[in-house]
């Protein structure tokens, strides 16, 4: 995985001057970078910024007529959190540490080492052998019988981040860091 905990090791593995691969499935960054704790501090950021633009009169500002574009507030953070997966795709490159595209899995053992299947689209992509591997799963959104997510009634973190519109109300469902950040942005 390639989030906060697995990039970070990644590039400390290969500054000690260990040959370092890091495979990940979707985007470079995780969770955390992509669809969490960064995009949601963009749209902490405009809802920060819509509210003193509301209280504009309370600083002595005038700022009539103040409203939302939810498609260019959407875009903005998508592109706070591409630029910064961009970046972590650049200091991948600095090290020298080879990015998989695909699912790792553990695969046995062979002698003192451990092998770790990769897989992308149910195919093969590459087998790598290694002594030491971190394995740096990351986090998911959990589903609850009863509330799993359908894009449209009950949302995902995923849909949350993009909303077509904005809802009228919305139930945040949760108290970790990025349901509180949600339900302080909407």
């Amino acid at each position: 995985g390639s989030g906060p905990g697995g990039y970070v090791t990644a590039i400390r593995a290969a500054q000690l001057g260990f040959r370092t691969a890091i495979v990940e499935s979707r985007h470079l960054g995780g969770i955390c970078l992509n669809w969490g704790c960064i995009p949601t501090k963009a749209l902490l950021r405009t809802a920060e910024v819509y509210h003193l633009m509301q209280h504009a009169k309370d600083y002595g500002l005038k700022a009539d007529n103040v409203g939302i574009d939810i498609a260019a507030i959407v875009k903005r953070s998508r592109a706070v959190a591409d630029r910064l997966s961009s970046g972590v795709g650049f200091l991948m490159k600095k090290h020298k540490i080879t990015v998989i595209d695909g699912w790792g899995r553990l695969d046995g053992k062979a002698g003192d080492a451990r092998n770790v299947a990769v897989e992308k689209d149910g195919k093969a992509v590459a087998s790598l052998v290694a002594k030491n591997v971190i394995l740096a799963t990351g986090a998911r959104a959990r589903e609850l019988p009863g509330l799993e997510a359908d894009g449209k009634l009950v949302w995902s973190y995923r849909e949350a981040m993009v909303p077509p519109t904005m809802p009228k109300s919305l139930l945040v469902v949760g108290s970790g860091a990025i349901g509180m950040e949600f339900a302080s942005f909407y």
